[in-house]
């Protein structure tokens, strides 16, 4: 035979196996014969194989320690190879140089570089005719003469901005004053030493503090020696009443979770317990998916399907998400948790960089393997699939069934920067953005709740991009909010890209610590209304137990507050005027007779509240091993 038909039979078998293997790819969409497979949306039909389970093997055995500074070498040399891949958005020159205060600048507030902020002047050359041109420009402008106390009147007014907003009420007491604090950035707050009070976790999980009296801040070495991560996930997941933290990376850098043994010493439990991956973290909640008393753990990534890891009786971790058709191959931004239909069981939310988010409802089932989260009906997604940059589920109307709110960094005023779902029971939601108030065209980084007022109602911290006023809405008693920026003396223009609330010191303030971009920390507290409050401890309640507290104000008229326990069994209530706590009534998680009542509690100082541990549940879930799937019936004792 020639060697022209030799040939002519390799080239066809060549394109022959090519053509195969496509109509095999389009077929099995999750089978790649090359290299690690591509998840579509749809779930495989066959457990996928792990994308990182060639890291996951390399680094088996080894220190968590070794696996993370090889990964961060790695990462650190391919932005060497391709800078561009590196995110770049720096922080404005000009914030550094203006007051270190809120909008609009206090009369006695120095810039920080007024050398800086005249030649910033000079450089823009302030006339009419050749002066800032675009938007962003002029508002810059604006700022940098509000800095050096520059009148407004005497500013042109074609390129005028107002940055003297007059405060929006006479009569709302409250003002966030700032306390000075070098803490820095990823930080988590909560009780870590089992003692009812507040400890600080700082520097991405690398150092612990306790409050002192008089609020000082005293270091701890618990975690000297960690590796600091970019989020912190604090649950006390082997329940001995003091909390452990995971601690989340990003670009591939493994996550940790570390045990705390309530004496300020912190271990890597990851490898040990079945958590060792490689991805790129950006979501986690501590979640007690089938309410057996045991923390199982939610994550969620840009290029990895989201996971569900079921802790088992013997406190190991197990990945369940394909089990129980949990399906999301890549692409999570943010994740949050709540129970929105008051089935006892928690519900998911995940927001995608596709823009199609999805909120998915628990639907609980004696056999392991037939639990599912199934999607609800609403459609909870931004005009043009505009990107959440923030969720949070909060109650806004004390009727304990959470709302959902959402927030994108878009501009457009006309599509709005916010979306408030009202929960209207059995998971079915409501957007009353526009009557709640919350109309808003500038972009928001981040979201937070707090009670700043004590009037018994959660008001709403946003945090924005830098140079752009971070923004206070008080709660309107349930009915709506509205803006107390300027009043409570909010405005600051930092990049504020997550806010961490809590009573620190357990006085009834809120304390709000916001984190910016560069990982600084900016902590307000909420001072001067003067409301009773109580604060409510219950060792060993499960989240979701919720607590009915009616108080009389001083007109005797009696006020009704619901709430639900987080993650943590204590909790501030301002009592709306209250002066008395006439009965504080305790339910479980889903049900409606009361575990205790207790009546005639007095205000303004911490009760706890001593009840018996929560029964395990009955469900049937799946043992420690790996890939080898049995039952196992979680009983009472284990």
């Amino acid at each position: 035979m020639s060697k022209r038909p030799l040939l002519l039979i390799a080239l066809a078998a060549f394109l022959l196996s090519f053509i195969v293997g496509g109509g095999l790819m389009l077929a099995f969409p999750d089978w790649r014969p090359f290299g690690d497979p591509v998840f579509t949306e749809t779930i495989p039909t066959k457990r996928p194989s792990r994308l990182d389970r060639r890291l996951v093997e390399q680094h088996a055995g080894k220190p968590i320690g070794e696996a993370i500074a090889a990964t961060r070498r790695s990462h650190e040399a391919a932005l060497a190879k391709a800078p561009s891949l590196a995110p770049t958005k720096p922080t404005p020159a000009l914030l550094a140089m203006l007051p270190d205060a809120p909008l609009p600048f206090p009369a006695d507030a120095a810039p920080a570089d007024e050398a800086g902020l005249k030649a910033f002047i000079t450089k823009m050359k302030a006339t009419p005719e050749a002066g800032p041109s675009t938007p962003e420009e002029r508002w810059e402008f604006n700022l940098a003469l509000a800095g050096l106390g520059v009148k407004p009147t005497d500013i042109p007014e074609a390129i005028r901005l107002q940055t003297r907003p007059a405060p929006e009420s006479d009569t709302y007491p409250v003002r966030l004053l700032p306390r000075e604090t070098e803490l820095k950035g990823p930080l988590a707050l909560g009780d870590f030493d089992g003692q009812d009070g507040a400890e600080i976790v700082a520097a991405g999980g690398t150092t612990l503090f306790q409050i002192a009296s008089g609020g000082m801040l005293v270091a701890l070495d618990g975690l000297s020696g960690q590796e600091p991560g970019d989020g912190l996930h604090p649950g006390d997941f082997d329940g001995d009443g003091d909390l452990d933290l995971y601690v989340s990376r990003r670009h591939g850098l493994p996550d940790s979770l570390l045990r705390n043994d309530g004496k300020g010493t912190f271990t890597d439990e990851t490898v040990a317990l079945g958590l060792l991956a490689f991805r790129d973290t950006t979501a986690a909640s501590w979640i007690d998916y089938d309410q057996d008393g045991r923390l199982d753990l939610l994550v969620g990534s840009l290029d990895q399907p989201i996971e569900l890891y079921h802790q088992t009786s013997a406190g190991t971790f197990q990945a369940i998400a394909w089990d129980l058709k949990l399906w999301v191959p890549r692409g999570i931004l943010h994740l949050t948790v709540a129970d929105v239909n008051e089935d006892g069981f928690s519900d998911v939310f995940l927001a995608r960089d596709s823009g199609k988010n999805q909120l998915l409802l628990s639907q609980p089932s004696a056999t392991w393997s037939d639990w599912r989260f199934v999607p609800s009906d609403g459609v909870f997604d931004f005009p043009a699939d505009a990107p959440v940059s923030a969720a949070l589920f909060f109650d806004a109307d004390n009727d304990a069934r959470p709302e959902l709110l959402l927030a994108s960094t878009s501009t457009d005023p006309a599509a709005g920067s916010l979306r408030l779902f009202h929960n209207e029971e059995a998971g079915a939601f409501t957007d009353v953005t526009e009557a709640a108030g919350l109309i808003h065209g500038e972009a928001v980084l981040s979201l937070a709740t707090a009670d700043l007022d004590l009037d018994g109602y959660n008001d709403l911290l946003l945090g924005t991009p830098a140079l752009s006023l971070n923004r206070v809405f008080a709660n309107q008693g349930g009915l709506g909010f509205r803006s107390v920026t300027v009043a409570a003396q909010g405005g600051y223009l930092d990049e504020t890209l997550t806010w961490v609330t809590s009573d620190l010191e357990g006085n009834g303030t809120a304390d709000l610590l916001a984190i910016t971009g560069d990982g600084s920390i900016r902590w307000l507290e909420a001072t001067g209304s003067g409301e009773p409050w109580v604060r409510l401890a219950l060792p060993g309640q499960r989240e979701g137990t919720r607590l009915v507290v009616t108080t009389r104000d001083r007109d005797w008229v009696a006020h009704t507050l619901t709430r639900r326990l987080g993650l943590e069994p204590v909790l501030t209530l301002g009592l709306a005027g209250g002066e008395s706590i006439e009965r504080l009534e305790i339910f479980p998680t889903n049900g409606n007779e009361a575990i205790k009542t207790l009546e005639d509690i007095e205000p303004n100082r911490l009760h706890i509240v001593a009840l018996p541990k929560p029964p395990l549940s009955r469900a049937v879930v799946p043992v420690t091993a790996p890939g080898a799937l049995a039952e196992e019936e979680a009983s009472p004792e284990k």
